[in-house]
């Protein structure tokens, strides 16, 4: 591992920063490129199977960057973190293990949501440490932060405790998790980002119906969405619950499921929402007649 130094923090050991290495320069590869370059955490080298673009080296022409995978000499860092896709972790953790020396001061991560630090066996099996350390972010080729967002992470506890600190490096959060745990964290951030777009889809279409524009729709609902984001963060979620389910308005449902009766595709997904909302709603105030009315209407 690398060296401790001999000041405390708070009463916490501080570590010195590691200097890194990455493998995959795709969106998280490049994310985290871009993110260590503005905290001033040192990456000595970068590889890509693809080559590297121009105007990446460009961008960082102090780094060391390769095509496909290091070799002994190249400049590694004690820090390698495996940005490739889930299903090329696998064969990356193979390379490594034949191409590179590894022992206790030799630490590899991946960033994987849905795999544990047990895919990277091959490297742990050499010397290494190895975990999983994976942002809970929607990343896109414009992130060049990690500032306020979580990381989920577990393997070997310690590098577990140094991930903690470069995560606040990054001005980040992270906790631990079981490694079972890791493919229902995953799930859940699923549903939390993608289905989020799913259900911008709907309401635009929704809105369509009465001849909105998709643009001005998601314009103005957007911060009714973050308003009840909000809510949920503060209150959790069943008192984040509101609107005509929440209050037992059983004249409004029947309204909305009136104008979507135009498209039952969009009438039978607003239903399933509505009884999901319909159980939050029982939850916080108990069962009663106009919910169980909602609750048919929904059926």
């Amino acid at each position: 591992m690398w060296i401790r130094k001999t000041h405390t923090t708070s009463d916490r050991i501080v570590m010195e920063e590691p200097r890194v290495s990455i493998i995959g320069l795709g969106q998280v590869g490049m994310a985290l490129l871009n993110a260590f370059s503005k905290c001033s955490i040192e990456v000595v080298s970068a590889f890509n199977r693809s080559g590297i673009d121009p105007s990446v080296k460009e961008k960082f022409p102090n780094f060391f960057f390769g095509k496909g995978f290091p070799g002994q000499k190249d400049p590694i860092g004690d820090l390698i973190i495996v940005a490739v896709s889930d299903d090329a972790i696998t064969e990356v953790a193979k390379k490594l293990s034949d191409l590179l020396t590894f022992d206790e001061h030799k630490n590899v991560i991946h960033c994987s949501g849905t795999h544990s630090s047990e895919i990277l066996k091959p490297l742990k099996e050499k010397g290494g440490k190895t975990a999983s350390f994976h942002p809970i972010k929607a990343i896109t080729r414009n992130t060049v932060s990690f500032e306020d967002i979580w990381f989920d992470m577990e393997g070997d506890e310690e590098l577990l405790k140094t991930l903690e600190q470069l995560a606040e490096k990054l001005g980040a959060s992270s906790f631990r998790v079981e490694p079972e745990a890791k493919p229902f964290l995953h799930a859940s951030a699923v549903a939390a980002s993608n289905y989020l777009v799913v259900l911008a889809d709907l309401l635009s279409k929704i809105s369509a119906l009465g001849n909105i524009p998709e643009h001005t729709a998601i314009k103005a609902l957007a911060p009714l969405m973050k308003n009840t984001l909000s809510n949920i963060t503060e209150l959790g979620v069943t008192d984040a619950l509101t609107g005509p389910i929440a209050r037992g308005d059983v004249q409004t449902i029947e309204k909305h499921l009136q104008s979507l009766d135009s498209d039952p595709k969009l009438q039978a997904l607003y239903k399933t929402l509505g009884r999901e909302a319909v159980q939050i709603a029982e939850r916080k105030k108990g069962v009663s007649p106009s919910l169980s009315t909602i609750k048919e209407l929904l059926s």
